[in-house]
């Protein structure tokens, strides 16, 4: 009855429809403009397909008025490089606005921002789907006054009642998508024949109670395997080893940048040591990459008074002249108000004092801020550290620049000096800083990434693998980010093998390098594993700490789904790290993710990750003991229970 009820709503929906009227030509972009999103990515127009290539935030804005309810919109689209939602499609519902999500939050989400304050990966529109990269899907969104639908493949997906819920956008820059618009995030997304009809007012569905993560089944773990894992956790929490060797790692080699001589001798010293524990298979796998080097580097407040500041510049930043750069200051707080003050900008150092609202917010500023400030003219720019505490420590990380563009150097300042600036130009003060940096690209020389197994006893061909990114930025020792991930999984293995415990699977620890300057080792690896891919069951990372477990994110089906939650249901009772996620695309899995690999990233609970990350007090001293070795503990449980399983992780 169910069926046949949806059945002839959606055959209503069709029968009081208008004529579809397309949106898109699909040879040029008119009708459309780019969204002024900082860090956008190219559009295009390419073999009947709109483009949006990977920035952070790439949009376009129709520009002619489209209804505001009863209209439903058809078109297809399709992820092409990425992670994340290759489509947010952004549409007006009665006096408000909301946004389609694809493939958001690591790859798997599907549903609606937001309803009820409450956005795309929480309230009851919130799905997940497994999307193959290349592959086109079917889309058709329905806008009623008291109802949104959405029909995936044919599939009636989304069938939620807003009757008596508050519609709105999740906020930050998809407001300016608005009225009618499309974006993708860090990913490549297509849109092809995209149309749109009016609709009369159907009669009133019941909504279609919708599948949440929460509600997902459990396969629960065998007990014979669960007394197995319950020695795992036991060894793990009493060991000191990896603790020992993480102090060894940071103190001996200090910071290991992409290139460098120390992330080399860090190497040979690892491959040694897996070598004397056993292991199998130890062997560095070689990855090109591109040194770049800081070099010598100052900013000085030169007026209204003298005085040294620290600064880290950004990787990849281009040099001040030799003697520095002078120039007075123009402090903001976001990209719109650049864009207001475009004027004042000009021969001036742009300084973005944003406050820390969470990393992936904020990191814009890093990422895209030297591109916005050349574009209003700026010779310079500063951005305020991404974090929500400081003791005067800038952090570091990767820019990116348009080509498209002036290069201007760009380099972080403590918030504690960025907020000084901003209080004195509210003041009516102009400062002046003098900024200098040498920094250069060098030669493209030769990085490795690790490789060590435990061999599986009967299916040895299958693999799980484990590991984090053993590169670091040239500040501090790189012991939070990501020493202590990597020798968590090292530790994992370690114990396994001590115990004498041989899973079906094989399960490989893989450090990856490069990942702080591109991912060069995480694209090395998928490019010299390629005919074993298939035979991934499950690829693992940790890249957020060793703080105390949370649980894992998982991006992979939803009968994969379920698998993962009977691990967790056990590592809920035993760690209290129980909590599933949806997204476990850590950044060197995005290319085994675009392979077809299930993954899974290690998530913590509340913690000072973004205090430390990416500065000089990334230091061995704030790995918290007991935290590290219950990480050590789940990441063991969760690799040895999807090692032994009798069958593989399904896809």
């Amino acid at each position: 009855m169910r069926s046949l009820l949806l059945f002839l709503l959606a055959s209503s929906f069709t029968a009081l429809a208008a004529d579809w009227q397309p949106l898109f030509d699909g040879k040029t972009l008119a009708g459309w403009t780019p969204t002024r999103f900082a860090g956008a990515g190219e559009i295009e127009v390419k073999d009947g397909a709109l483009i949006l290539n990977q920035g952070i935030l790439t949009g376009v804005n129709y520009t002619n008025p489209v209804p505001t309810v009863d209209y439903e919109v058809a078109f297809a689209a399709r992820r092409t490089q990425g992670i994340d939602f290759f489509c947010g499609l952004t549409f007006p519902v009665r006096d408000a606005h909301a946004t389609l999500v694809l493939g958001g939050w690591g790859g798997a989400v599907v549903g609606i921002s937001s309803l009820n304050n409450q956005d795309a990966s929480q309230n009851e529109t919130t799905q997940y789907r497994n999307f193959k990269a290349g592959q086109w899907y079917q889309l058709r969104l329905a806008v009623t006054a008291t109802n949104l639908s959405l029909w995936l493949d044919g599939e009636h997906l989304i069938n939620a009642n807003i009757k008596d819920v508050e519609v709105s956008l999740r906020p930050g820059e998809i407001e300016l998508n608005k009225p009618f618009g499309i974006a993708t995030w860090s990913t490549t997304g297509e849109i092809r024949d995209l149309r749109l009809r009016r609709l009369e007012a159907p009669a009133e569905p019941k909504p279609k109670p919708a599948a949440s993560p929460a509600g997902l089944k459990s396969v629960q773990l065998p007990e014979s395997l669960s007394k197995t894992l319950r020695q795992i956790v036991a060894a793990a929490t009493h060991s000191g080893v990896g603790l020992e060797r993480l102090a060894e790692l940071c103190d001996t080699f200090g910071a290991r940048p992409s290139g460098s001589p120390q992330l080399a001798a860090a190497v040979e010293w690892a491959l040694t040591q897996l070598r004397r524990d056993g292991l199998a298979n130890v062997h560095g796998e070689p990855v090109p990459v591109r040194r770049w080097t800081r070099g010598a580097e100052s900013a000085e407040l030169v007026f209204p008074h003298r005085e040294a500041l620290p600064v880290l510049g950004f990787g990849g930043t281009v040099a001040t002249p030799a003697d520095g750069l002078t120039a007075p200051v123009l402090v903001v707080t976001n990209f719109a108000e650049l864009t207001q003050r475009a004027a004042e900008a000009k021969g001036r150092i742009v300084v973005f004092n944003a406050p820390f609202t969470d990393y992936g917010d904020s990191v814009r500023y890093r990422w895209s801020g030297a591109t916005e400030a050349a574009k209003a003219g700026a010779v310079a720019s500063v951005t305020r550290s991404v974090t929500p505490f400081s003791l005067r420590t800038p952090h570091t990380g990767m820019l990116r620049y348009d080509e498209a563009t002036p290069k201007i150097p760009h380099a972080g300042l403590a918030p504690e000096d960025t907020e000084r600036l901003a209080r004195l130009q509210a003041r009516g003060i102009t400062p002046v800083l003098r900024l200098k940096l040498a920094a250069a690209w060098g030669e493209t020389v030769t990085d490795s990434n690790v490789i060590a197994e435990l061999r599986g006893r009967e299916k040895p061909e299958e693999i799980v693998v484990v590991g984090g990114h053993f590169d670091s930025w040239d500040v501090g020792q790189g012991a939070l980010d990501d020493g202590a991930g990597c020798v968590a999984a090292w530790e994992a293995l370690r114990l396994l093998k001590e115990l004498g415990l041989t899973p079906r699977r094989t399960i490989r620890l893989v450090w990856w390098t490069n990942e702080e300057f591109g991912l060069g080792g995480a694209k090395a690896y998928r490019a010299a594993h390629q005919d074993e891919l298939a035979r991934h069951s499950a690829a693992i990372e940790t890249d957020s700490g060793t703080f105390e477990p949370a649980g894992f994110g998982f991006t992979g089906s939803e009968r994969g789904g379920e698998v993962i939650r009977g691990v967790l249901d056990f590592l809920g009772e035993n760690l209290d790290a129980g909590r599933f996620t949806l997204g476990g695309g850590d950044a060197d899995l995005t290319p085994l993710i675009e392979a077809g690999v299930p993954a899974l990233g290690l998530r913590v609970k509340p913690n000072h990750y973004f205090w430390f990350h990416h500065t000089d007090a990334d230091t061995v001293d704030k790995v918290e003991p007991a935290a590290f070795r219950r990480c050590t503990a789940a990441l063991a449980v969760m690799v040895y229970a999807l090692a032994e399983r009798e069958e593989s992780l399904p896809r």
